[in-house]
């Protein structure tokens, strides 16, 4: 059966709720990121992310207008160790130049221990009726070189080539096992696991 995502919506209230706390990345809150459940992260080494070394690693995979990023965003969460989360952005930082969001006000991202990766894009080329195709491409911040953005680009490489074209499956599992071998992660929830298969 084939599933349409409009995007990452936190569950509320009740059995399902998906806990959240927000954490400044900068001192005056301009740039702030969501951390659910899953992200065990220290926000005391996110603070201040944008001072250490910048990275930029480009994936040479491209959208048109329209195509929508959520099945991007759903492999990013299942394959990377600390999942992926949003990050809120005040146009100040935009100015500034402290960070290119792939969105006027937001974008996602991965977090690490002191460092962070996040998405953004930039002009590909143009459709035939002038609509902008845009390559994805992944900024780090971190003091350990470019291992963390590099690996976010990596996956997104693995996504287009390998699954981009494949149907979703969800599921909720008797057992809780991954297999990321045959496409299988297992999300664990405080009631009931979900299960993703990429077919």
């Amino acid at each position: 059966m084939d599933h349409q995502m409009y995007g990452f919506v936190p569950l509320r209230n009740g059995i399902a709720d998906d806990l959240r706390r927000k954490i400044p990345l900068t001192v005056d809150g301009a740039v702030t990121l969501q951390l659910n459940q899953e992200h065990p992260i220290d926000p005391a080494g996110l603070m201040g992310v944008f001072d250490r070394p910048r990275f930029e690693a480009w994936t040479g995979v491209t959208f048109m207008p329209m195509q929508s990023l959520e099945w991007l965003y759903l492999w990013l969460a299942c394959v990377l160790d600390t999942s992926l989360c949003s990050m809120s952005v005040a146009q100040a930082a935009i100015d500034a130049g402290v960070v290119q969001p792939m969105f006027r006000a937001s974008t996602m991202a991965v977090p690490g221990e002191r460092e962070l990766a996040y998405l953004t894009w930039r002009l590909a080329g143009h459709t035939e009726n002038g609509g902008k195709i845009m390559e994805v491409g992944v900024i780090g911040h971190s003091e350990a070189e470019t291992d963390l953005a590099d690996r976010v680009a990596e996956e997104v490489r693995v996504w287009s080539q390998e699954h981009r074209n494949r149907t979703v499956q969800f599921e909720i599992p008797r057992t809780g096992d991954s297999d990321p071998k045959a496409h299988r992660f297992f999300l664990d929830r405080p009631h009931h696991g979900l299960t993703v298969i990429w077919r």
